[in-house]
């Protein structure tokens, strides 16, 4: 390698492989991980689970009355049993905002013997210690616990090591998380999006920086790394005894895991990095301004009808919670109780679902532009389908007649916005979705083959990273000999 041009790009693979050899094996371990443990989330089964069923001839005061208890508008609510009392859940712009539903009072701040009878309900006859109050940590950085810091932690003496977060507003617990969701997320989750608790606090500038900078340098690694080692091969005129490579031991396995796993990598970094939108790459469209308002017919109004409540609930023996929700001007409540959800309209009845004509309407009215084609489709496509969880189906899939063929995807059962899909989101969709999480129609239909290709690659990855990391350790300890 006697040219400069070449010389100096094999240096400077050296040494950016150096500086960022471990953050690329990092990358890929976790990637792995996430893979089979994600991060760790108190989903709405389990939570409904654990909820006593609801008292319905305790509450004596109606949503409408228990909400002037609060000092901000709210934007919605639930009713659920809490310390063995019905209380409303409010969500406001200041935060959560609970408010029993037996006297009519505000749940105030709750105290930390609250805090310990909701855990205890949660893991019943579990030796619990704490409560240690904290604002956040590495467990809750996600902005959706803001409403409820600052959090009551407890661990459960039980052989799963779990911890449960109690908010100090409603005395609910919020999340749950377990000795193997912890280790993964150490090893998965929070190095692969850098969620380290310092750098998602208020305060998110230094996170976004190294989001922004860290993968091209892993990027302009592999793609010197790529470069060179197809430079380097010889299929045709071979290097002496054959070989297609110049080099032995840890080179020549670098050198062949990168000519045939650097493509991968490659695409994998870049579409990881674009996901962050660096520079505005990749930016995905938003709803339109006031689309949920607009959708529901108005703002959230708690009902102040007490008896068509308690009518709602006696439809469902075991309920658990209820929340409610508008469309088009109307106010519907949604039960649930373990396993299942009646949702039912304004007299008490089951509620119909939505004709997707009436949804196509509603999407003309906030576009202003003509539809295409409205559909009720029974089975996922290309923009809208499940991953972890099974797609919303049927669902309503409205066409526009636009340039960009924008479609709308909303649930018949509630009028709920499930995606929007114009250009820039189609492109997010295949970059993204597509190559790093390998999102692509035949896969799709075959989880197992398309988990076990994911873990292929990323075994090839790591082999790849790890190779590069003994080289540069290598190099770092070589000294030259002293004249």
């Amino acid at each position: 390698m006697k040219h400069p041009a070449l010389r100096f790009l094999h240096l400077a693979h050296r040494w950016l492989g150096i500086c960022a050899g471990v953050l690329v094996l990092v990358w890929f371990v976790s990637g792995l991980v996430m893979l089979y443990v994600p991060f760790p989330k108190l989903d709405v089964d389990t939570r409904v689970a654990h909820l006593d069923t609801l008292r319905t001839d305790a509450i004596q005061f109606s949503p409408a009355e228990a909400a002037r208890a609060c000092p901000a508008t709210p934007r919605g609510g639930r009713l659920a049993m809490t310390a063995g009392r019905p209380a409303y859940h409010f969500a406001t712009r200041d935060g959560a905002c609970s408010v029993w539903a037996d006297t009519g009072a505000a749940v105030g701040a709750v105290t930390p013997d609250m805090a310990l009878r909701a855990a205890r309900h949660f893991l019943p006859g579990m030796p619990l210690s704490g409560p240690e109050t904290i604002e956040r940590d590495q467990w809750t950085v996600y902005a959706t616990y803001n409403a409820h810091r600052p959090l009551h932690v407890f661990q459960a003496a039980d052989a799963a090591g779990t911890e449960l977060y109690v908010s100090s507003r409603s005395g609910e617990v919020v999340n749950r998380t377990t000795r193997l969701e912890r280790v993964a997320g150490w090893v998965g989750t929070v190095p692969h999006w850098l969620y380290f608790t310092p750098l998602r606090g208020k305060d998110t500038a230094t996170w976004r920086l190294l989001v922004l900078w860290l993968p091209p340098v892993a990027l302009l690694t592999v793609l010197l790394g790529l470069a060179l080692g197809i430079q380097r091969l010889r299929l045709r005129h071979r290097y002496p005894r054959g070989q297609v490579t110049p080099y032995r031991g840890w080179k020549r396995w670098h050198h062949l895991l990168g000519l045939g796993a650097g493509g991968f990598a490659l695409t994998w970094l870049l579409s990881g990095w674009l996901s962050n939108h660096p520079f505005g790459l990749l930016e995905f469209s938003s709803l339109p301004p006031g689309t949920a308002e607009r959708l529901a017919g108005g703002p959230f109004k708690p009902s102040d009808d007490l008896e068509l409540l308690r009518r709602q609930l006696a439809r469902v023996p075991d309920a658990r919670e209820a929340e409610w929700s508008r469309f088009a001007g109307r106010s519907y409540l949604e039960v649930r109780s373990p396993g299942r959800s009646q949702r039912l309209d304004d007299s008490a009845a089951p509620a119909r679902s939505i004709p997707p004509e009436t949804l196509a309407e509603a999407i003309h009215d906030i576009e202003g532009k003509p539809i295409a084609r409205v559909e009720l489709i029974h089975e996922a496509d290309l923009y809208h389908y499940g991953r972890r969880n099974p797609a919303v189906l049927p669902a309503a899939r409205i066409r526009l007649a636009d340039e960009q063929d924008t479609t709308w995807y909303l649930d018949p059962a509630s009028g709920r916005v499930l995606a929007r899909i114009d250009n820039a989101n189609r492109l997010h969709r295949w970059v993204f979705n597509g190559l790093h999480r390998l999102d692509f129609p035949p896969l799709a239909a075959l989880p197992a083959l398309r988990e076990a290709l994911i873990t292929l690659l990323c075994l090839l990855g790591i082999t790849l990273a790890s190779t590069g990391c003994v080289l540069g350790w290598r190099r770092l300890r070589h000294r030259k000999p002293t004249p």
